[in-house]
């Protein structure tokens, strides 16, 4: 009998799933079930894709010159690699990991294939903790004046710490109680069947404590980070708003010397730019879904677009973190519109190859081929405010200054 019972179990839930969860039941139809099958899968394809070649520019950095790389750069390793464990598993195979028995359109997998898929759901926090952190980073930079180094010696090691042995920890501890059940097409902290426990139908795995319990931690973690992104962005505008300020008041008086301000203010520009994109990014990809999915009554395609969004967060990070190769091309190569450059810095070395193989004529300029020099990092910013401090402090007398003036008669000459 014992060796029966775990048999007896799986066909128990089966019975419950085939009886419990309609085909479709999360669409109006059969349609809308497939167009938004097929709509995740295409975009965390892209997300896969953008993510990952974030890794490629990075890991070429640094096989070519490893103090090229910067906190910024390393942050967005584990942004990517978080992503693209997420959008793979939870996204891209989708339904093919949820529980054929539940009727949905592709579902191929089992149990045991559905809480893999969860607990890479919830590894997939991870992202949402590696955006506090590059906002953090710059929120640093800009406003408080720490350089890179300073923030790497500081805090970084300790963030990428945090973040990877808290996901896994919150991730591991629904496997445990059976916590991961198909919702929707895919899995999530969800108990089995979906309203169970209601003094009506009894729970066959999970429990509805348990997923209440995870959606307070996801929107409480949500908010958090909304709340600290948003708060970062103003504060490295208004940060580079005094700069402005001060500079109009130095140009007015006419000073000769370069301040600090005037020194920071271009690469403050660009951080403030790039927060601002990644933040809209955070808003397109996190919170327009959210307000989609919560709405009641929401119209299905609407769900499709969130689900869309979501799963994009990949590709416009990669947009984000490419946009200084692609103003330097633009610059270089004048005339040229914005899409034309994203296209020639993403396949530049493709281009390249091909070029070398079908012409030797120098149809496209190849200096940026050492890919060092690209300005896609930050570890200049502040350097040389550190700098004159070391120095100060070095040449700073230690007491009064006094002039020594040796006894008369030993003097070899006139002083």
């Amino acid at each position: 009998n014992n060796k029966k019972e775990p048999l007896h179990q799986r066909k128990l839930i089966t019975i419950i799933m085939s009886t419990l969860y309609a085909p479709y039941s999360c669409m109006d139809d059969s349609r809308q079930e497939i167009a938004r099958v097929i709509a995740q899968k295409i975009s965390s394809a892209f997300s896969i894709m953008g993510s990952s070649y974030i890794l490629k520019l990075v890991w070429g950095k640094w096989r070519k010159k490893k103090s090229s790389i910067d906190p910024y750069q390393r942050i967005m390793v584990g942004l990517s690699i978080f992503d693209i464990v997420y959008s793979f598993f939870y996204w891209f195979l989708g339904t093919w990991m949820t529980p054929a028995e539940t009727g949905w359109w592709g579902a191929v997998g089992n149990t045991k294939t559905c809480s893999v898929q969860g607990f890479f759901f919830w590894i997939g926090s991870g992202t949402l903790m590696y955006e506090v952190a590059l906002s953090l980073q710059m929120l640093l930079l800009v406003t408080f004046g720490w350089t890179s180094n300073q923030f790497e010696r500081q805090l970084e090691r300790k963030l990428h710490f945090l973040i990877a042995t808290s996901t896994v920890l919150v991730s591991s501890i629904p496997l445990f109680f059976g916590g991961y059940n198909p919702r929707c097409g895919t899995c999530d902290v969800a108990p089995m069947p979906l309203g169970c426990d209601d003094h009506t139908t009894e729970c066959v795995r999970g429990d509805p404590i348990t997923n209440n319990i995870f959606i307070y931690i996801f929107r409480g973690a949500l908010s958090i980070a909304t709340l600290f992104c948003t708060g970062a962005m103003i504060s490295i505008y208004r940060t580079v708003y005094r700069q402005e300020k001060k500079m109009a008041a130095y140009r007015f008086r006419g000073a000769q010397e370069q301040t600090n301000e005037e020194i920071n203010y271009p690469e403050s520009k660009r951080i403030r730019k790039t927060m601002l994109f990644y933040t809209s990014s955070f808003y397109i990809c996190w919170i327009i879904p959210m307000i989609i999915w919560l709405t009641p009554h929401s119209v299905p395609y609407l769900e499709i677009i969130a689900d869309i969004l979501f799963s994009l967060m990949g590709f416009f990070n990669m947009l984000v973190f490419i946009q200084p190769k692609c103003l330097r091309y633009q610059k270089d190569h004048p005339g040229t519109n914005i899409l034309t450059c994203y296209f020639f810095v993403v396949f530049h070395s493709q281009i390249i190859s091909w070029k070398r193989f079908l012409s030797t004529s120098t149809w496209m300029d190849n200096s940026d081929s050492d890919g060092i020099d690209d300005d896609l990092g930050f570890k200049t910013y502040n350097v040389h405010n550190s700098i004159l401090e070391t120095f100060d402090s070095q040449n700073k007398p230690s007491g009064p200054c006094v002039l020594a003036v040796p006894p008369s008669g030993e003097a070899d000459g006139p002083l």
